[in-house]
Order: C-alpha cells, then sequence, then structure tokens
C-alpha cells in the first residue's frame, strides 16, 4: 500500500488493523483446535484439583471441551431418558468466545511500523495473559453453568454459598464481556508506548512534519523509546 506513508499516522495504522484482522481470523478459526489445546490441559489440571467431588475432568474435541463431571443427571434430562437410564453430567463449552482477542491483538501488533524480530517479541509476550484471559472466561463459564443452568440439584450438590454465586456471576461477567476485547488492547497498549507517542506527537505536530520517510524508519528499541533514521 504505497499511498499509506502520505497519511495520517492514526489512520495508516487503522487501515493496517482492518487489513489484518480479516486473515488473522481466518488462521484463528482453522487453528482453533490447536489453540485450544495449551487451555484444554490447564482447565483439566486447574478445575478437577479446585472442585474434586463436582468435576471429574475436562476433554477436548477439537474446538470444543466437554466438562465431565461426577454429579448425577438433573430430574429433567432423565424424564427424557429411557426407564432406568442413568450415568454423570456432561457438557460443552465453546472457548472460541473467549479467545477472539488473539486475532485482534495479533492485527495490532502486525499493523504497528518495526522489525519483524520486535513484533515476535510482543506478540509472544502477550501470549501467555490471552491464555491467562481465557482460563479465566471458560472456568467462571463452566461453573455458571453448573450453578444457573443445570437446575437446582446440582446447585445444591455444589454447596456454594450465596456469596461465593455472586462472585461466579461476577466472574462469568468479566470473563465474557470485559477481558476478550479489553486485555489485547491493554496488552498492546502497554509494549508499544512508544508507537503510541510518536503517534500523539503526529496528532500534536501534524504527520508532515515528521515526514513520510521518518515516519517509515522509525526503529523500536526496548519497547519503551523511538529512534528516527532521517538518513
Amino acid at each position: 500500500m504505497p499511498f499509506l506513508p502520505h497519511i495520517n499516522p492514526v489512520a495508516r495504522f487503522a487501515l493496517l488493523v482492518i487489513a489484518w484482522l480479516p486473515f488473522c481470523l481466518l488462521i484463528w478459526y482453522f487453528l482453533a483446535p490447536t489453540i485450544t489445546w495449551p487451555l484444554a490441559i490447564l482447565i483439566d489440571w486447574i478445575l478437577p484439583m479446585l472442585f474434586p467431588g463436582s468435576i471429574a475432568g475436562i476433554d477436548q474435541l477439537g474446538d470444543r471441551l466437554d466438562v465431565v463431571t461426577n454429579l448425577p443427571l438433573p430430574k429433567e434430562v432423565l424424564v427424557q431418558l429411557p426407564p432406568g437410564s442413568e450415568g454423570d453430567l456432561v457438557f460443552t463449552i465453546n472457548p472460541l468466545i473467549y479467545s477472539y482477542g488473539l486475532p485482534l491483538y495479533t492485527a495490532m501488533v502486525i499493523a504497528v511500523p518495526g522489525e519483524e524480530e520486535v513484533k515476535w517479541h510482543n506478540l509472544i509476550v502477550g501470549l501467555p495473559w490471552l491464555l491467562a484471559a481465557q482460563v479465566w472466561g471458560v472456568s467462571f463459564d463452566i461453573l455458571k453453568t453448573l450453578l444457573f443452568t443445570m437446575g437446582p440439584e446440582i446447585t445444591q450438590h455444589m454447596a456454594f454459598t450465596s456469596l461465593s454465586m455472586e462472585i461466579v456471576a461476577l466472574g462469568y461477567q468479566l470473563g465474557y464481556l470485559i477481558l476478550p476485547p479489553v486485555l489485547p488492547v491493554a496488552i498492546w497498549v502497554v509494549l508499544h508506548r512508544g508507537y503510541l507517542s510518536m503517534l500523539v506527537l503526529n496528532s500534536s505536530f501534524g504527520v508532515h512534519q515528521l515526514g513520510p520517510h521518518s515516519y517509515n524508519q522509525l526503529i523500536f528499541v526496548n519497547n519503551d523509546r523511538l529512534v528516527g533514521d532521517d538518513s
């Protein structure tokens, strides 16, 4: 896009993010089973350890997670099955609704001008935080499903206090509504303070004062400052 260096840097960044985002979403969708794998391993370790009497384990099926519990099937389910049927409660969670921040963060990192090594560094640094947000969202989704969706029998078996149920509800809202869209932007801001400073400078003095060639030759140093090479 040869015309991009001659437009406002903020508009240039926004256009590049919009251009890269569909490609990143496509890659994220096709790699969803692979991306879900570390998430499944962590949750399969965390939840059975915290709730051994209720959650037996987590099984990954493609890009979905099956939650295997030690809880009996609710009466509402048993009445729909043949007489004498029994078994443990199993339900499915879609973890992708908590991981769409990954393609967004990737597109934002790619859209920043700079060396490829710096982009890879920033991408790798952000991944553990995004994974932690996914673990949070999926874990509270599982607890929310058990406490508020599966019926009073399951709720009583979980033996959560009213305060604990309120915490689960708030944790679910945080993991579902806030962390997926906000955390990628927050990580990007922390790791690209120098680039943000340059955008503020251009907004204050105009892109033509710095010149398109200087803009293209900006180099990020330790993610904290910018060195311009106008030669």
